[in-house]
């Protein structure tokens, strides 16, 4: 289900305006802000040129040309696969190919040059050079994989559909050329440049028949990655110290730059042949086939870690209680989460160390809690009424990085950008910063005391999970707990002092000590078969835990050995508390009928709650509700009837109290 503010998005490229119109939006908005950097840093008195390679410059440009990239690409609301971005579990075979054959050619090119003496070779050159150009070279994966997602994911998909392959590939490999040479072509076209630009036109055409044929950017962007690599080690190591036979080099390197030669072009152009014209249709990702990302991928992927922006202290505490217990395949998430982790903690100490003080008598109003275990549709309760204006909810930037949100964030927000997916892992969802998220995350980017930190150290997660439940706490934790989510919430509510909605699964075992602290909240519980809730969890466990955890689980502990008792304890523990509250702070509503019926749903919350509908509120619902008409539903297995049968003992007393019959809802679930 799409979040709010992405209505006007709903439309894809495939049925709206000119690819070139949208190639236009996309130079301007990088033109735009690559002029605002170059404004600032000339204002502040910087050498910097964001044109030039070094000092960051091209580093920059990338970074800005990714990040408003990937912005547009998720506007369109389309699958992910749809752009190349579609890695299955033969993921690493790909990569290893790729990286291989490309190395392979390039060394072996460079070996001729050398060998036919048309090259110079320098031979003293020592062992810690070598290390320190392959350091270097490992940034090419980066470089690759960027380059591959600009030309041949979004331009190329763009101009696909209107244009035919033909067309496309000329036309992102013609940009992809002149890409790449626009630092030097400031001070005109010589002939060099040109002979460079058809060379990596050549270059162009060939990753985007790979592209097209292979379904997706991972073997091409491996492949280039595999040339830039072994030319990054022969620059920096200095390795060609020039050319030595004028004639053969016109044909083979001239400027001592494959690129530019006649026969490198021919090769290139037959191996672009010989994959077009192979046996076998090309590869068509769909989403309704393959998932964007396989589970084993989302594992090593090592930014997606939820708390890579919770303070060092908190990070080293955490490690300290598993003993250091971190699978090998994830230590470059740990690496990537610590980092992140230490940058943070410095930046944000000033917000960190003075707020709590300034801000501790800021009053709260009352907040509206959405309640209901995980995967009972509170994600989609949560952003139909954070389409109302009178409430503030929490956005994704501000619960990942809730300790400098305020003054410190915007520094990180286009990291967030870059490196975060716009689909929740274990579902179609839309995720982007500025979505609505849960308030639970903040807690866990500030202190130990959430139970998120057992889906990142899921060995753990039973000494976790007793902070779901305020019983649990001990006096010191229970005032801290208070500390954080009180100042989170000054924080939320500071430049607007709107009514904060809040949704966290957890807050189902938490109305209790809610109604202690905001004695005139209001309270929507939404539920929903527990047949589908336990099939999406365990859906959930596979495919949306394995982007945050550190270690593997323990099958004998794990989330979906803990889930049914969490389940049936939080849900209890919501009924005995709520019986306590007057009519006007406690509604109860079912997903299923959220689904079928969702505007006369929000009608009756409204009314039980009295709270005020506006006609504007309604307009923006009625807007959003046309633009996931669309949305498409996990599609599971029917449960085994053993499973059915440990649901319905454990659950019995809330599918009587819910009017579920048994065996009722056992198709799909989301």
């Amino acid at each position: 289900m799409s979040q709010p503010g992405q209505i006007a998005a709903r439309e894809s490229t495939r049925g709206t305006g000119s690819p070139f119109v949208m190639l236009l939006v996309w130079a301007a908005i990088v033109v735009g802000a690559a002029a605002l950097v170059q404004g600032i840093a000339w204002l502040a008195g910087f050498e910097f040129d964001i044109l030039a390679h070094g000092r960051g410059g091209s580093a920059t440009l990338l970074a800005i040309s990714i990040t408003s990239l990937i912005w547009l690409m998720s506007r369109t609301r389309r699958p992910a696969a749809e752009f190349g971005l579609a890695i299955d579990d033969r993921w690493i075979g790909q990569i290893g190919a790729g990286f291989a054959a490309g190395t392979a050619f390039a060394a072996s090119w460079f070996g001729i040059l050398v060998t036919a003496g048309v090259v110079g070779q320098r031979g003293d050159i020592a062992w810690w050079e070598w290390f320190r150009a392959a350091g270097s070279g490992l940034a090419v994966f980066v470089v690759a994989f960027c380059s591959e997602l600009i030309f041949r994911g979004y331009l190329l998909t763009l101009f696909r559909e209107r244009h035919g392959v033909v067309v496309a590939a000329g036309i992102s490999s013609l940009l992809f050329a002149f890409a790449n040479v626009s630092g030097g072509l400031r001070d005109g076209v010589s002939s060099a440049e040109v002979q460079l630009i058809v060379g990596l036109f050549c270059v162009g055409n060939f990753l985007a028949t790979m592209r097209i044929r292979s379904g997706g950017i991972l073997l091409p962007a491996s492949l280039l990655a595999g040339w830039l690599f072994v030319a990054t080690l022969v620059r920096k190591t200095r390795l060609i110290t020039g050319v030595i036979d004028g004639d053969s080099a016109a044909w083979l390197c001239p400027d001592v730059d494959p690129r530019q030669a006649p026969v490198f072009w021919l090769l290139v152009i037959v191996a672009t042949v010989i994959v077009a014209t192979r046996r076998g249709s090309p590869v068509v990702r769909s989403a309704e086939r393959q998932a964007a990302f396989a589970t084993s991928f989302k594992r090593v992927y090592p930014f997606s870690g939820m708390n890579n922006f919770a303070p060092l202290d908190v990070w080293l505490g955490r490690l300290w209680q598993a003993r250091f217990a971190v699978g090998w395949k994830y230590v470059p998430r740990l690496i990537a989460s610590l980092t992140f982790s230490v940058v943070s903690t410095v930046v944000s100490l000033p917000e960190r160390l003075i707020l709590p003080w300034l801000l501790c008598k800021r009053p709260i109003p009352d907040p509206v809690f959405i309640l209901g275990v995980h995967r009972s549709g509170t994600t989609h309760l949560q952003n139909l009424l954070a389409l109302d204006s009178q409430f503030a909810t929490p956005q994704a930037y501000q619960v990942l990085n809730p300790v400098g949100f305020l003054f410190s964030g915007w520094l990180f927000t286009p990291l967030l950008a870059v490196f975060s997916p716009w689909k929740r892992p274990m579902d179609a969802v839309r995720f982007h910063i500025f979505s609505p998220q849960e308030e639970e995350f903040a807690l866990a980017n500030c202190c130990r005391l959430s139970p998120y930190w057992g889906l990142t150290f899921p060995r753990q997660g039973d000494d976790y999970d007793r902070f779901i439940f305020p019983e649990d706490f001990s006096h010191c934790e229970l005032s801290a707990w208070k500390r954080h989510y009180l100042l989170f919430l000054r924080k939320l509510t500071l430049w607007n002092g709107r009514r904060p909605l809040l949704k966290s699964p957890h807050n189902t075992a938490r109305v209790g000590l809610f109604r202690e602290m905001f004695p005139q909240a209001k309270f929507v519980h939404i539920h929903r078969h527990p047949f589908d809730v336990y099939r999406s969890n365990m859906h959930t466990e596979r495919e949306g835990h394995a982007v945050m955890q550190v270690q593997d689980t323990d099958d004998a502990s794990s989330y979906a050995t803990r889930f049914l008792d969490n389940y049936h304890d939080m849900e209890a523990s919501c009924y005995r508390h709520a019986a306590e509250l007057p009519s006007h702070q406690f509604c109860e509503v079912s997903f299923e009928e959220l689904e079928r019926e969702p505007l006369k749903v929000i009608e009756c919350i409204y009314q039980q709650l009295g709270l005020h509908l506006t006609p504007e509120f309604r307009t923006r619902l009625e807007t959003y509700l046309a633009g996931i008409a669309d949305y498409q539903k996990n599609r599971f297995r029917p449960l085994p009837d053993d499973v059915q049968t440990t649901i319905r003992q454990r659950m019995q007393p809330f599918i009587e109290r819910w009017g579920y019959k048994t065996g009722s809802v056992n198709r799909r679930a989301a």
